[in-house]
């Protein structure tokens, strides 16, 4: 079969055998799909410095007949997020990786927005935008003016095991409408600064929405 090819992130690479790597990868056109990268652990492997997370890659390899595919060739572009980013950028690759799975077209744009995210903000405030983005477009949040459960506006919402809930539906901790404004907010400008306090909470409900969906829960927040 042809060589095919592909800009895409890293999201793991496994160990497999004594040299090779199992990688994992969301690509642009391809989206989430896995490659062989024989020889990749060699000390004088071409593929050892440059199959490394947190940079753009452009990738060549070979179809395989009825399994994964068998990596050829492979380019290491920019540097996706600075070092001081690095840890916060591990985990929003995990988090993607848990959202999109092998042969779902999306998660490449998804994944780029949330290193933007992260790239302009502190490290706490840029991980909880960046994965608020991504559980966003994945579909597993609701904006901050309505109700989760039933879908109706509110001025007086409460978060419950993972949702915005109106009064009506069985609300719990009320949400303070200053973090209701803010958080939006903060997604589209970097001059947009959270409270200590609102940063808690936001983790929090973060958290509480990826136990909700069998996500671990982020380390660095």
């Amino acid at each position: 079969m042809a060589e095919q090819q592909d800009d895409a992130f890293l999201l793991r690479r496994i160990a497999y055998g004594e040299t090779s790597y199992i990688i994992h990868l969301l690509g642009r056109t391809h989206g989430r799909f896995t490659l062989m990268a024989r020889g990749a652990r060699r000390p004088k492997s071409p593929f050892r410095a440059t199959l490394e997370p947190l940079h753009a890659l452009h990738l060549i390899w070979r179809p395989g007949r009825t399994g994964m595919g068998t990596l050829t060739d492979v380019e290491r572009g920019a540097e996706l997020v600075d070092g001081a980013h690095s840890p916060e950028g591990l985990q929003l690759c995990a988090v993607a990786s848990h959202l999109f799975q092998d042969g779902d077209p999306h998660g490449f744009n998804e994944l780029e927005r949330a290193f933007s995210l992260l790239a302009g903000r502190s490290s706490q405030g840029g991980l909880l935008a960046g994965v608020w983005s991504l559980l966003t477009e994945h579909g597993f949040l609701g904006g901050l003016d309505h109700c989760w459960h039933c879908s109706e506006p509110s001025e007086q919402l409460a978060w419950f095991e993972g949702e915005c809930r109106c009064a009506a539906c069985g609300g719990g901790e009320t949400l303070n409408p200053g973090l209701r404004r803010a958080v939006p907010a903060f997604m589209q400008s970097t001059r947009v600064m959270l409270s200590s306090q609102d940063l808690t909470m936001w983790a929090r409900m973060i958290q509480d929405v990826l136990r909700r969906h069998g996500i671990r829960p982020l380390s660095a927040i």
